[in-house]
């Protein structure tokens, strides 16, 4: 088959490159055709410039395009408020058969406001749309696909907590792991490994890295935390940064004197934390070669179970993940697909620094044996996000016949933001005539 990926420009693409990049390549891998659109909302389509500097870009794997996490991919893109981008982008993806759509919630934003043209990429576009779901923000964010769903075959949502958000849209939606290159499984012997703790991710409010960079006072070994965003800047900032990035007795109890009143990432750099910014996948894999953990700190008592890539990444080489309760699962047990002691280490949401640094502490003087079984564990775990399996599931999810798939119930109650969506952003004057089935009309 033909498939057409397609991708928005917008801040803090977090996993969303990765994702794109090992689905491609697992279409790839299956034998399909595969073509990629990078969308801009720019006056019009065109090129990047070459950065004459590529340090922490990747060659992509699936679009053969660099590609950065901060800065996205560096080729050609086509405008889609621009009419004459949008009549290119309906006549290239009218010579594929599937049309997916990472990021689909990038249609709404400043320099959108009164476009519509946008709209006929599923109108006048035969082929079958498959939506990604990469959060728990449906509901709250991007509603108003509510509109679209004569035009799209399925949703796919990555983790529990998105497919949860989905159960409100009336479009058959499906729970499809992420994509990851399985066969790529290495790891060092754990004689090799330091006493380092890792940590990668975008820096948003949900993302709890100020959780961690708040207990390294209390962490022996080695802390380096790459990525970045808004909350970071925060943190660093000289004179902007939160009251909440303060270390207060009120936060942390047991904090010494020489803290109290200053700001959590000082004090983190003070005690040796490393940040380094946005990473290439290479860099990524160099550092988790030669640490014991990668440490995702996110969690939410509203966002649902869910689990980054970067966790998988990290099983892939070999390194055990520790995580938050609330934040692989939606419950105080921790217990999800993910299993605590099974799958990872777990530290409690409401962990106060020194808890959260006891427990680094605890965990870092594991004994190699049960460090291994873990690893093992995580061997067999990661083969369900097999990157072909994946991109079968997607063939399937388009086509209709993918098993597990279900259909939501419109929810009722997102009607005034769906419509203030439509008709105060994007000026439409109507809904849609989405009416389709007597249920529709009477049920």
């Amino acid at each position: 088959m033909k498939i057409l990926t397609v991708v928005h420009d917008f801040n803090n693409f977090g996993g969303i490159i990765s994702h794109t990049e090992q689905l491609i390549a697992g279409f790839k891998d299956l034998g399909h055709e595969t073509g990629f659109v990078y969308l801009r909302s720019t006056k019009t389509g065109g090129k990047f410039a070459e950065d004459s500097e590529l340090e922490g870009y990747d060659i992509g794997v699936g679009t053969g395009i660099p590609v950065h996490q901060g800065k996205g991919w560096r080729g050609e893109y086509l405008s889609f408020i621009n009419d004459n981008d949008v009549n290119k982008f309906v006549n290239l993806a009218n010579q594929y058969e599937i049309v997916i759509w990472q990021s689909i919630f990038g249609f709404k934003c400043q320099d959108s406001e009164g476009k519509q043209s946008w709209l006929r990429m599923f109108k006048e576009v035969k082929a079958k749309h498959v939506v990604i779901v990469h959060d728990g923000n449906l509901r709250k964010n991007y509603p108003w696909i509510h509109h679209l769903r004569p035009y799209i075959s399925g949703l796919a949502c990555v983790h529990p907590s998105a497919y949860n958000q989905a159960a409100a849209m009336q479009i058959p939606r499906a729970l499809i792991l992420n994509p990851q290159d399985i066969t790529r499984k290495q790891g060092t012997s754990f004689d090799e490994k330091t006493d380092t703790i890792f940590s990668l991710q975008t820096f948003k409010r949900w993302k709890r890295v100020d959780d961690l960079v708040a207990a390294v006072p209390y962490i022996y070994g080695n802390v380096i935390i790459a990525g970045d965003g808004i909350e970071r800047a925060y943190m660093a900032s000289k004179d902007k940064c939160k009251p909440e990035y303060y270390c207060t007795l009120d936060r942390d109890p047991q904090a010494s004197e020489n803290r109290v009143g200053k700001p959590i990432w000082q004090n983190a750099l003070d005690k040796g934390m490393k940040y380094i910014g946005f990473v290439s996948e290479k860099k990524r894999d160099e550092i988790l070669s030669h640490s014991k953990f990668l440490l995702d700190p996110s969690w939410s008592k509203t966002y649902g179970e869910h689990f980054n890539r970067v966790v998988i990444d990290a099983m892939l080489m070999g390194v055990v993940p520790i995580a938050r309760n609330l934040g692989v699962s939606d419950n105080e047990k921790g217990i999800g697909l993910l299993k605590p002691g099974k799958n990872y280490l777990m530290i409690p949401w409401d962990a106060t620094p020194k808890q959260f640094g006891d427990l680094c502490n605890k965990f870092l003087m594991m004994q190699p044996f049960d460090y291994g079984k873990i690893v093992a564990n995580n061997w067999e775990f990661v083969k369900q996000f097999d990157r072909k399996k994946i991109a079968s599931e997607y063939v399937a999810l388009a086509n209709q016949i993918l098993p597990n798939t279900e259909t939501g119930k419109y929810d009722e109650s997102l009607n005034d933001t769906v419509d203030s969506v439509w008709a105060d952003h994007f000026k439409f004057s109507q809904r849609l005539n989405v009416t389709s089935t007597l249920e529709d009309l009477f049920g």
